[in-house]
């Protein structure tokens, strides 16, 4: 059986195939496209799809027709592309329904389960902001109790689990964030100001310039934390992702420039405003666990966490070590999916095959 798993996100849509043999998954490719939504019109959005087909299907030799079921995540109709979520998920399923059979489509909804189309179109409400959904799904069939942690470039989901089921209190980003179960920082699009309103110069703390003349990649790039390929996202300035320009992007927080200010302030910089990131992460983990471990006592002593997404390593595992957890193992490891930056798209995917069964 051949599942194509989408994950539509406002900045990056991935896309992941799966094929599965006796329970198994005995294949896996994946494709991660930057389509910021915000840029874009909604005739784009078929030819993203089209691409996707071209680049992860085609590539394999395969058919659309080959594929027996599309098993979908939706996240980007919270863009501003749109006016209000009902606006961005008809818009994107008008665009699925140019593109694919929709008989064969499957959406990961709040409920913890698959619906179809039509289901889709009527209840839109169930399906908007629901790839965690998926993500603990999937998870829940290897580990069943544990506390899951997707990092991505945007925001953080936490996501507890208890018989292999996601357990969030919160359903609606609303309901997530006032319990501490979505972050909305990541490893690339976070903006200096939402991090830090002061940063270290010259022995002073300085009250930094509220354009948005950097972004947190550019800290992450000079840091080390990410490469030039991972940084996928675009430039504040629309200038390369080279160190250089990472670094006078940096400098103009300051109002200053890389002809005036040396590098070796800018790096001590860089490790200020990771630092202020990461106590961000700790203060809503910490608030997360306090009222996770009232709710579920059993978490409490010695909780299991798996970790996943593309800054997962320096944005999680870190905040996790410092907070004294040791119990930290990737999604990748525990699930054999190949791809962290792409999780979220294999993971639709084998919740809907493990839902099948």
């Amino acid at each position: 059986m051949n599942i194509l798993g989408l994950d539509i996100g406002g900045a990056n849509t991935k896309a992941a195939l799966l094929q599965f043999k006796n329970s198994d998954i005995i294949s896996t490719s994946s494709y991660i496209e930057y389509f910021p939504f915000w840029q874009r019109t909604i005739y784009d959005i078929p030819k993203m799809l089209l691409r996707i087909i071209k680049e992860l299907i085609n590539n394999q030799c395969l058919s659309l027709d080959k594929i027996d079921y599309i098993s979908i995540a939706i996240t980007a109709e919270l863009s501003d592309a749109f006016q209000t979520k009902r606006e961005g998920i008809l818009a994107i399923l008008s665009a699925l329904e140019q593109v694919f059979n929709k008989e064969k489509m499957f959406f990961i909804c709040t409920k913890n389960k698959f619906i179809n189309f039509n289901r889709a179109k009527r209840e839109y409400f169930l399906v908007s902001a629901a790839n965690w959904v998926s993500t603990a799904l999937f998870l829940g069939n290897y580990v069943p109790k544990c506390i899951l942690i997707d990092s991505g470039s945007t925001t953080i989901d936490i996501i507890p689990i208890i018989n292999s089921n996601p357990i969030s209190k919160g359903k609606t980003d609303i309901e997530r964030l006032i319990n501490h179960e979505l972050i909305y920082t990541g490893g690339l699009r976070a903006t200096i100001p939402s991090i830090t309103h002061f940063v270290p110069y010259k022995g002073n703390l300085v009250r930094i310039s509220f354009e948005k003349f950097a972004l947190i990649s550019d800290v992450h790039r000079i840091l080390n934390n990410i490469t030039e390929s991972e940084y996928i996202n675009d430039t504040a300035d629309n200038r390369s992702k080279s160190l250089e320009d990472c670094y006078a992007r940096l400098s103009r927080i300051l109002c200053m420039d890389i002809e005036t200010i040396l590098k070796d302030d800018l790096n001590e910089i860089a490790a200020y405003i990771y630092e202020k990131q990461i106590e961000i992460i700790s203060t809503e983990l910490q608030a997360f666990m306090t009222n996770l471990i009232r709710r579920y006592p059993e978490f409490e002593i010695d909780p299991i966490f798996i970790i996943t997404g593309l800054s997962a390593d320096f944005l999680i595992r870190n905040t996790l070590k410092n907070l004294g957890y040791i119990n930290i193992i990737s999604y990748e490891q525990v699930t054999k999916i190949p791809d962290h930056t792409s999780s979220s798209a294999f993971a639709v995917a084998g919740a809907l095959y493990y839902q099948l069964l």
